[in-house]
């Protein structure tokens, strides 16, 4: 099963899961671009204005052509209860390419089952498999178990 891993993370948090996700499935991994600044408080207002408004951003071109995975995983982190703008923006452009979709979502509170389903949503389809881990269970290393649990899924669905 050839795979695919696209992330946004603003704080690296979310880079951190899709790294360890993509080295425990041999996958690809693509950082989505972002061509604006999030850093500092203004960055991070910012960010979740364009969350919460559903904005659709200018993210660049993704190097890789989900057309040519089996699997596409989308990993975001949750921004007042929704994705990140850089996701929807690549969701929006590219669902047409993806065959299976799975989600990796990080959160410092709560939200993720709403952008779950707003993934599914915006995808057209429900996905293979879902990762939702706290800003917690990431500092603390305390995510192997869930990790497992994840791939397992997404092994078992696509090898239906």
């Amino acid at each position: 099963m050839k795979t695919l891993v696209v992330y946004f993370s603003r704080t690296g948090r979310t880079r951190q899961i899709a790294e360890a996700v993509a080295g425990r499935l041999g996958a690809d991994i693509e950082c989505i671009p972002d061509v604006g600044n999030r850093s500092g408080i203004w960055g991070y207002i910012r960010s979740l204005r364009e969350a919460m408004q559903h904005r659709i951003i200018n993210s660049g071109a993704p190097k890789k052509n989900p057309s040519d995975y089996d699997l596409i995983i989308v990993g975001t982190p949750v921004w007042a209860h929704n994705m990140c703008s850089p996701l929807r923006s690549y969701i929006t452009t590219q669902k047409q390419r993806f065959r299976t979709v799975a989600v990796i979502c990080t959160q410092g509170g709560s939200g993720a089952s709403k952008v779950v389903g707003d993934i599914a949503t915006l995808c057209g389809r429900t996905p293979a498999g879902t990762l939702v881990l706290s800003e917690r269970e990431i500092k603390q290393d305390q995510f192997a178990a869930k990790l497992d649990g994840f791939i397992k899924s997404i092994t078992l669905a696509n090898a239906a």
